[in-house]
């Protein structure tokens, strides 16, 4: 697998004197980073509201690594923006959707360089999801989130094409995904573990969080919490809430 996937990042980095990896400290982006930073220079930035895990977490995990990160900071006004930004990307006002796309979503906005690399498909290659574990058919589920999973990064790279930059996933390669179809189930999880070849890959290359348990972006970036407060706060539904942030926005000229 390792071997697949430096070669799967070689194609993504190259051409490239430095690239962007969307970074939380966990697994998936640090691996990419890790890997990446065998080819070319990489800078890490980790988008997350101030107090959440990734906001204290990310810091920590890249300065125990070596790794140079730029903090952006969501106040609430930026978040607003992103959340109108991330429906009309994705053309969705689901709650769940929107949240999860923001933390990489504002990451191809801010960052300073062409190409950003992301973790994304390792959850869904790798059996990540805790779901994953009570599930009653397992390949079904998988092959569900895999067409959605490949979806949303169509389009979140169309949205970095129509700003000149390029969005790339490592992990979402048909070498990779051909290889990750056909690994046993128990490769992948089980007893209570998950993504159990992917950590055995980030063990080896010496990344420091290889055994870190799973945060979904959308809660350790805080960027859920965050929008139920504010949804809160003005009395209404988060989905609500949601509708008129887009509502709003196309009513500004």
């Amino acid at each position: 697998m390792l071997k697949l996937l430096r070669s799967s990042t070689k194609e993504c980095v190259a051409g490239s004197d430095t690239v962007a990896v969307a970074y939380s400290g966990g697994v998936d982006s640090a691996v990419i980073e890790k890997v990446a930073r065998e080819f070319t220079r990489t800078i890490c930035y980790t988008c997350a509201v101030r107090g959440s895990h990734d906001h204290g977490r990310a810091s920590i995990c890249a300065a125990e690594s070596g790794v140079e990160l730029q903090m952006i900071t969501l106040d609430r006004e930026m978040l607003v923006g992103l959340v109108s930004k991330a429906c009309s990307v994705l053309r969705s006002n689901d709650p769940l959707r929107v949240a999860y796309t923001i933390p990489v979503l504002c990451v191809i906005e801010a960052s300073e360089h062409d190409v950003v690399l992301v973790g994304s498909g390792a959850d869904e290659l790798f059996g990540g999801y805790a779901k994953y574990l009570e599930s009653t058919d397992l390949s079904a589920a998988i092959a569900d989130d895999i067409k959605k999973m490949q979806v949303e990064n169509a389009m979140l790279r169309n949205y970095a094409k129509s700003i000149g930059k390029r969005m790339d996933a490592p992990f979402v390669s048909n070498e990779l995904m051909s290889f990750a179809k056909g690994l046993p189930i128990s490769r992948k999880l089980g007893q209570g573990e998950r993504k159990i070849i992917l950590r055995e890959v980030a063990r080896i290359l010496g990344v420091l969080s290889y055994d870190a348990p799973k945060k979904a972006a959308q809660y350790s970036s805080g960027v859920m919490k965050e929008m139920k407060k504010m949804a809160k706060e003005q009395d209404k539904e988060l989905r609500e809430w949601i509708l008129g942030i887009g509502a709003e926005s196309r009513r500004i000229p």
